[in-house]
Protein backbone atom coordinates (compact mmCIF):
# COMPACT_ATOMS: atom_id res chain seq x y z
CA UNK A 1 0.00 0.00 0.00
CA UNK A 2 2.97 2.55 -0.15
CA UNK A 3 3.00 2.02 -4.09
CA UNK A 4 0.98 4.62 -6.17
CA UNK A 5 -1.77 2.99 -7.84
CA UNK A 6 -3.85 4.26 -10.79
CA UNK A 7 -6.94 2.87 -9.72
CA UNK A 8 -6.62 5.26 -6.41
CA UNK A 9 -5.75 8.53 -8.69
CA UNK A 10 -8.61 7.35 -10.31
CA UNK A 11 -10.89 6.98 -7.52
CA UNK A 12 -8.98 10.36 -5.79
CA UNK A 13 -9.91 12.10 -9.19
CA UNK A 14 -13.84 11.12 -9.30
CA UNK A 15 -14.16 12.50 -5.98
CA UNK A 16 -13.12 15.56 -5.95
CA UNK A 17 -14.76 16.10 -9.35
CA UNK A 18 -17.65 14.90 -8.38
CA UNK A 19 -17.88 17.64 -5.27
CA UNK A 20 -16.88 20.41 -7.96
CA UNK A 21 -19.40 19.89 -9.96
CA UNK A 22 -21.75 19.34 -7.08
CA UNK A 23 -20.98 23.05 -5.96
CA UNK A 24 -21.03 24.49 -9.37
CA UNK A 25 -24.57 23.99 -10.00
CA UNK A 26 -25.43 25.14 -6.52
CA UNK A 27 -23.29 28.21 -7.32
CA UNK A 28 -24.70 28.45 -11.31
CA UNK A 29 -28.75 28.26 -8.79
CA UNK A 30 -29.29 25.21 -8.96
CA UNK A 31 -31.72 24.96 -11.90
CA UNK A 32 -33.92 22.24 -12.14
CA UNK A 33 -32.33 20.02 -15.19
CA UNK A 34 -29.10 20.33 -13.50
CA UNK A 35 -29.98 20.41 -9.65
CA UNK A 36 -29.24 16.30 -9.37
CA UNK A 37 -25.96 16.90 -10.46
CA UNK A 38 -25.84 18.08 -6.65
CA UNK A 39 -25.94 14.77 -5.71
CA UNK A 40 -21.45 14.60 -6.63
CA UNK A 41 -21.45 15.97 -3.24
CA UNK A 42 -21.15 12.47 -1.87
CA UNK A 43 -17.61 12.83 -3.54
CA UNK A 44 -17.11 13.41 0.09
CA UNK A 45 -18.18 10.60 1.64
CA UNK A 46 -15.74 9.17 -0.97
CA UNK A 47 -13.00 10.80 0.06
CA UNK A 48 -13.61 9.57 3.45
CA UNK A 49 -13.38 5.90 2.66
CA UNK A 50 -10.42 6.45 0.30
CA UNK A 51 -9.34 8.32 3.77
CA UNK A 52 -9.45 5.32 5.70
CA UNK A 53 -8.36 2.96 3.58
CA UNK A 54 -5.31 4.94 3.21
CA UNK A 55 -4.03 5.73 6.64
CA UNK A 56 -5.48 2.40 7.71
CA UNK A 57 -3.22 0.55 5.64
CA UNK A 58 -0.35 2.49 6.37
CA UNK A 59 -0.77 1.55 10.44
CA UNK A 60 -1.46 -1.96 9.80
CA UNK A 61 1.72 -1.92 7.48
CA UNK A 62 3.45 -0.18 10.44
CA UNK A 63 2.34 -2.79 13.11
CA UNK A 64 3.56 -5.88 10.35
CA UNK A 65 6.97 -3.97 10.66
CA UNK A 66 7.91 -2.98 14.11
CA UNK A 67 4.82 -4.87 16.19
CA UNK A 68 3.70 -0.97 17.20
CA UNK A 69 2.04 2.50 16.14
CA UNK A 70 4.46 5.84 16.55
CA UNK A 71 0.97 7.72 17.46
CA UNK A 72 3.08 10.88 17.09
CA UNK A 73 4.71 10.66 14.45
CA UNK A 74 1.63 9.66 12.76
CA UNK A 75 -0.09 12.71 14.15
CA UNK A 76 2.87 14.86 13.00
CA UNK A 77 2.67 13.31 9.42
CA UNK A 78 -1.06 14.26 8.83
CA UNK A 79 -0.83 17.36 10.54
CA UNK A 80 1.73 18.32 8.00
CA UNK A 81 0.21 17.19 5.33
CA UNK A 82 -2.80 19.11 5.68
CA UNK A 83 -2.77 22.05 8.25
CA UNK A 84 -0.17 24.22 5.81
CA UNK A 85 -2.92 24.70 3.21
CA UNK A 86 -5.31 24.95 5.50
CA UNK A 87 -4.36 27.26 7.19
CA UNK A 88 -3.04 29.00 4.33
CA UNK A 89 -6.86 29.16 2.82
CA UNK A 90 -8.58 29.87 6.32
CA UNK A 91 -6.18 33.33 7.07
CA UNK A 92 -6.72 34.23 3.23
CA UNK A 93 -10.87 34.15 4.11
CA UNK A 94 -10.56 35.61 7.79
CA UNK A 95 -8.65 38.30 6.84
CA UNK A 96 -11.39 38.81 3.67
CA UNK A 97 -13.75 39.06 6.52
CA UNK A 98 -12.42 41.80 8.51
CA UNK A 99 -11.53 43.75 5.75
CA UNK A 100 -15.38 43.47 4.07
CA UNK A 101 -17.41 43.09 7.07
CA UNK A 102 -18.17 44.63 10.69
CA UNK A 103 -18.69 43.88 13.90
CA UNK A 104 -16.83 40.42 13.22
CA UNK A 105 -15.69 38.16 16.06
CA UNK A 106 -12.72 35.80 15.49
CA UNK A 107 -13.42 32.56 14.50
CA UNK A 108 -11.45 30.04 17.48
CA UNK A 109 -13.37 27.14 16.30
CA UNK A 110 -12.02 26.91 13.18
CA UNK A 111 -8.37 27.09 13.95
CA UNK A 112 -8.96 23.93 16.36
CA UNK A 113 -10.90 22.03 13.66
CA UNK A 114 -14.48 22.13 15.96
CA UNK A 115 -16.32 24.24 13.87
CA UNK A 116 -18.87 20.89 12.53
CA UNK A 117 -20.34 21.28 16.02
CA UNK A 118 -20.92 25.05 15.84
CA UNK A 119 -24.22 25.44 13.33
CA UNK A 120 -24.44 26.82 10.73
CA UNK A 121 -21.06 27.56 9.40
CA UNK A 122 -20.91 31.62 8.63
CA UNK A 123 -18.14 31.12 6.07
CA UNK A 124 -15.53 28.40 4.70
CA UNK A 125 -18.22 26.10 4.26
CA UNK A 126 -16.84 22.97 3.30
CA UNK A 127 -14.68 23.10 6.23
CA UNK A 128 -16.40 20.69 8.16
CA UNK A 129 -15.21 17.63 6.62
CA UNK A 130 -11.96 18.53 7.39
CA UNK A 131 -12.87 18.86 10.98
CA UNK A 132 -14.18 15.43 10.70
CA UNK A 133 -10.77 14.17 9.06
CA UNK A 134 -8.62 15.57 11.90
CA UNK A 135 -10.89 14.23 14.41
CA UNK A 136 -10.28 11.38 12.80
CA UNK A 137 -6.92 11.20 12.78
CA UNK A 138 -6.97 11.71 16.69
CA UNK A 139 -8.83 8.58 16.69
CA UNK A 140 -7.76 5.88 14.75
CA UNK A 141 -4.19 6.13 15.45
CA UNK A 142 -4.88 5.25 18.95
CA UNK A 143 -7.19 2.66 18.21
CA UNK A 144 -4.95 0.78 16.00
CA UNK A 145 -2.23 1.00 18.46
CA UNK A 146 -4.94 -0.74 21.03
CA UNK A 147 -5.63 -3.28 18.67
CA UNK A 148 -1.83 -4.49 18.94
CA UNK A 149 -3.16 -6.07 22.13
CA UNK A 150 -6.47 -8.29 21.36
CA UNK A 151 -6.44 -10.65 18.57
CA UNK A 152 -7.19 -10.00 14.56
CA UNK A 153 -10.95 -11.72 14.82
CA UNK A 154 -11.95 -8.89 17.62
CA UNK A 155 -10.14 -6.12 15.86
CA UNK A 156 -12.56 -6.78 12.78
CA UNK A 157 -15.48 -7.07 15.24
CA UNK A 158 -14.27 -3.61 17.06
CA UNK A 159 -14.00 -1.76 14.41
CA UNK A 160 -17.50 -3.79 12.88
CA UNK A 161 -19.18 -1.60 16.01
CA UNK A 162 -17.37 1.48 15.23
CA UNK A 163 -18.89 1.20 11.72
CA UNK A 164 -22.13 0.77 12.48
CA UNK A 165 -22.07 3.56 15.50
CA UNK A 166 -22.46 6.78 13.58
CA UNK A 167 -25.98 5.04 12.03
CA UNK A 168 -27.03 4.37 15.33
CA UNK A 169 -26.32 8.13 16.33
CA UNK A 170 -28.35 9.06 13.40
CA UNK A 171 -31.30 6.53 14.10
CA UNK A 172 -31.74 7.80 18.12
CA UNK A 173 -31.23 11.39 17.17
CA UNK A 174 -27.89 12.03 18.74
CA UNK A 175 -26.88 15.25 16.41
CA UNK A 176 -27.84 18.65 15.55
CA UNK A 177 -25.95 18.72 12.39
CA UNK A 178 -25.26 15.85 9.91
CA UNK A 179 -21.78 17.31 9.58
CA UNK A 180 -21.08 16.31 13.40
CA UNK A 181 -18.32 14.00 13.13
CA UNK A 182 -20.04 11.20 15.40
CA UNK A 183 -22.83 10.78 12.92
CA UNK A 184 -20.35 10.90 9.63
CA UNK A 185 -17.54 9.06 10.40
CA UNK A 186 -18.74 5.77 8.45
CA UNK A 187 -16.60 6.14 5.60
CA UNK A 188 -13.40 6.32 7.77
CA UNK A 189 -14.29 3.49 9.48
CA UNK A 190 -15.19 1.61 6.59
CA UNK A 191 -11.28 2.43 4.37
CA UNK A 192 -10.09 1.29 8.06
CA UNK A 193 -11.77 -1.90 8.16
CA UNK A 194 -10.91 -2.55 4.81
CA UNK A 195 -7.58 -2.11 5.04
CA UNK A 196 -7.32 -4.30 8.32
CA UNK A 197 -9.02 -7.19 6.16
CA UNK A 198 -6.20 -6.62 3.49
CA UNK A 199 -3.27 -6.44 5.98
CA UNK A 200 -4.64 -9.06 8.55
CA UNK A 201 -7.51 -10.97 7.45
CA UNK A 202 -5.96 -12.31 4.13
CA UNK A 203 -8.75 -15.08 4.51
CA UNK A 204 -11.51 -12.36 4.07
CA UNK A 205 -9.06 -10.28 1.69
CA UNK A 206 -8.89 -13.54 -0.65
CA UNK A 207 -12.60 -13.94 -0.65
CA UNK A 208 -13.74 -10.42 -0.99
CA UNK A 209 -11.11 -10.02 -4.25
CA UNK A 210 -12.42 -12.85 -5.66
CA UNK A 211 -15.49 -11.56 -5.94
CA UNK A 212 -14.85 -7.69 -6.63
CA UNK A 213 -16.08 -7.05 -9.92
CA UNK A 214 -19.43 -8.47 -9.04
CA UNK A 215 -19.70 -5.90 -5.80
CA UNK A 216 -17.43 -3.09 -7.64
CA UNK A 217 -20.48 -3.58 -10.46
CA UNK A 218 -23.43 -3.82 -7.61
CA UNK A 219 -21.71 -0.27 -5.99
CA UNK A 220 -21.92 1.32 -9.02
CA UNK A 221 -24.95 0.47 -10.47
CA UNK A 222 -26.99 1.38 -6.78
CA UNK A 223 -25.00 4.90 -7.40
CA UNK A 224 -26.07 5.24 -10.62
CA UNK A 225 -29.70 4.54 -9.20
CA UNK A 226 -29.43 7.31 -6.86
CA UNK A 227 -28.57 9.35 -9.58
CA UNK A 228 -31.03 8.88 -12.18
CA UNK A 229 -33.41 8.75 -9.63
CA UNK A 230 -33.07 12.47 -9.06
CA UNK A 231 -34.24 12.76 -12.39
CA UNK A 232 -36.92 10.03 -12.28
CA UNK A 233 -38.49 10.40 -9.04
CA UNK A 234 -41.38 8.03 -9.64
CA UNK A 235 -38.63 5.46 -9.18
CA UNK A 236 -36.76 7.44 -6.26
CA UNK A 237 -36.46 5.72 -2.47
CA UNK A 238 -34.62 9.28 -1.99
CA UNK A 239 -31.32 10.00 -1.97
CA UNK A 240 -28.39 7.12 0.09
CA UNK A 241 -28.00 7.39 3.32
CA UNK A 242 -24.63 7.35 5.03
CA UNK A 243 -24.34 4.23 5.95
CA UNK A 244 -24.87 2.97 2.46
CA UNK A 245 -22.37 5.56 0.68
CA UNK A 246 -19.56 4.32 2.70
CA UNK A 247 -20.69 0.53 1.89
CA UNK A 248 -20.67 1.15 -2.06
CA UNK A 249 -17.84 3.61 -2.12
CA UNK A 250 -15.82 0.50 -0.17
CA UNK A 251 -17.15 -1.37 -2.93
CA UNK A 252 -15.14 0.68 -5.13
CA UNK A 253 -11.84 0.58 -2.99
CA UNK A 254 -12.50 -2.93 -3.15
CA UNK A 255 -12.45 -3.44 -6.50
CA UNK A 256 -9.47 -0.93 -7.37
CA UNK A 257 -7.09 -2.84 -4.84
CA UNK A 258 -8.21 -6.32 -5.83
CA UNK A 259 -5.37 -7.41 -8.17
CA UNK A 260 -2.43 -5.77 -10.04
CA UNK A 261 -5.14 -5.81 -13.32
CA UNK A 262 -7.88 -4.02 -11.62
CA UNK A 263 -5.30 -1.03 -10.21
CA UNK A 264 -4.20 -0.46 -13.76
CA UNK A 265 -7.44 -0.51 -16.17
CA UNK A 266 -9.25 1.62 -13.34
CA UNK A 267 -7.73 5.07 -14.54
CA UNK A 268 -8.27 8.62 -16.80
CA UNK A 269 -6.02 10.52 -18.30
CA UNK A 270 -5.04 13.51 -16.10
CA UNK A 271 -6.06 11.05 -13.01
CA UNK A 272 -2.47 11.69 -11.04
CA UNK A 273 -2.52 15.45 -11.77
CA UNK A 274 -6.05 16.05 -10.46
CA UNK A 275 -5.62 13.40 -7.24
CA UNK A 276 -2.22 14.87 -6.06
CA UNK A 277 -3.69 18.01 -6.28
CA UNK A 278 -7.34 17.15 -5.19
CA UNK A 279 -6.51 18.62 -1.64
CA UNK A 280 -5.62 22.07 -2.58
CA UNK A 281 -8.30 21.76 -5.56
CA UNK A 282 -10.99 21.35 -2.44
CA UNK A 283 -9.91 23.94 -0.72
CA UNK A 284 -9.78 26.50 -3.25
CA UNK A 285 -12.57 25.31 -5.42
CA UNK A 286 -15.13 27.48 -3.52
CA UNK A 287 -13.33 30.70 -3.51
CA UNK A 288 -13.21 29.99 -7.16
CA UNK A 289 -16.90 29.13 -7.62
CA UNK A 290 -17.92 32.03 -5.85
CA UNK A 291 -16.50 34.82 -7.85
CA UNK A 292 -18.22 32.86 -11.22
CA UNK A 293 -20.94 34.08 -9.31
CA UNK A 294 -20.59 37.25 -9.65
CA UNK A 295 -19.40 37.73 -12.62
CA UNK A 296 -20.00 34.84 -15.12
CA UNK A 297 -24.10 33.89 -14.35
CA UNK A 298 -24.47 33.96 -17.82
CA UNK A 299 -22.55 31.62 -19.72
CA UNK A 300 -23.90 28.07 -20.10
CA UNK A 301 -23.52 25.89 -17.41
CA UNK A 302 -21.12 23.50 -19.75
CA UNK A 303 -18.74 26.54 -20.03
CA UNK A 304 -19.23 27.92 -16.90
CA UNK A 305 -18.05 24.40 -15.06
CA UNK A 306 -15.32 24.95 -17.79
CA UNK A 307 -14.13 27.88 -16.36
CA UNK A 308 -14.24 27.36 -13.39
CA UNK A 309 -12.09 23.66 -13.00
CA UNK A 310 -9.47 25.76 -15.27
CA UNK A 311 -9.57 28.63 -12.65
CA UNK A 312 -9.83 25.92 -9.69
CA UNK A 313 -6.59 24.03 -10.90
CA UNK A 314 -4.74 27.03 -11.72
CA UNK A 315 -4.73 28.25 -8.07
CA UNK A 316 -4.85 24.79 -6.54
CA UNK A 317 -1.53 24.38 -8.47
CA UNK A 318 0.25 27.48 -7.20
CA UNK A 319 -1.32 26.22 -3.26
CA UNK A 320 0.38 22.88 -4.19
CA UNK A 321 3.79 23.78 -5.46
CA UNK A 322 4.07 27.18 -2.86
CA UNK A 323 2.91 25.50 0.38
CA UNK A 324 1.64 22.06 0.03
CA UNK A 325 4.22 19.83 -1.17
CA UNK A 326 7.22 21.60 0.17
CA UNK A 327 6.05 20.96 4.16
CA UNK A 328 4.91 17.46 3.16
CA UNK A 329 8.66 16.54 1.52
CA UNK A 330 10.27 18.62 4.44
CA UNK A 331 8.86 15.32 6.46
CA UNK A 332 11.02 13.03 5.60
CA UNK A 333 13.86 15.75 6.91
CA UNK A 334 13.09 15.01 10.54
CA UNK A 335 13.10 12.21 13.10
CA UNK A 336 9.67 13.19 14.28
CA UNK A 337 7.90 12.73 11.27
CA UNK A 338 10.27 10.33 8.89
CA UNK A 339 8.45 7.86 7.71
CA UNK A 340 10.10 4.16 8.12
Amino acid sequence: MINRYQSMDFLRAVAILLVIVAHAVLSYGAPTHLAPLQLGGVGVDLFFVLSGWLLGGQLFKEIEVSGRIDVRRFWFRRWMRTLPAYYAVLIVSVTQRYLTKEDVRFPWEYFVFIQNYFHPLEFFSISWSLCVEEQFYLLIAPLVALSVHINKQSTTWLLLLIFLLPCFFRMLGFYESIEETHVRIDGCVAGVLLAHIYRQRPDVWALLARYAPQIGLVGLVVFLYFFAARYFSAVSFGDPGKLALAIVFASWVLIANADSGWRKIIYMPGAYHIATRSYALYLIHPEVLALMRRFALELPFPVYLFMALVGSLLLAEGLYLIVEKPIMDARERYAFSKSK
